[in-house]
């Protein structure tokens, strides 16, 4: 993690990460990817980990799933956003699947970050978005 976001800077005023969040790491996703011909002849494998902004309170008291974002359902529509993906840059599928986790009005604020791995050998390639609801 860089200085900023250890300093907490990295996030919008009023602290959209400074409560409850629910984590989703590791979540392989497989997609179409890559500037270069060669790398857009077969899907690859890209990493996501997500960490959302989302207020837990009504789950913690309820026990119900209808009151927090499933994120079982989220990781299969992260999964379907990638699978029908065909773009150039991690940039871009970073910001389609920070899009599709804002899409749960629950979710105040999204940190996610995508890793390609293999793009650059005897290195680890990823970008991070940080996104926040506008409104």
């Amino acid at each position: 993690m860089d200085e900023k976001a250890a300093s907490g800077e990295a996030y919008p005023a009023g602290g959209a990460f400074s409560t409850d969040e629910i984590r989703l790491g590791g979540l392989r996703l497989r997609t179409t990817l890559g500037v270069y011909e060669a790398e857009r002849l077969a899907p690859r494998e890209v990493v996501a980990d997500l960490r959302l902004a989302v207020d837990l309170r009504p789950a913690g008291r309820s026990d119900d799933l209808r009151d927090t974002v499933d994120y079982a359902a989220l990781a299969e529509r992260l999964r379907a956003v990638a699978d029908g993906a065909r773009f150039r840059l991690l940039e871009a599928l970073a910001e389609a699947l920070a899009a599709e986790a804002l899409a749960d009005p629950r979710v105040r604020a999204v940190d996610l970050v995508l890793a390609k791995p293999g793009a650059v050998p005897g290195a680890e390639v990823s970008v991070r978005v940080c996104r926040r609801r506008e409104g």
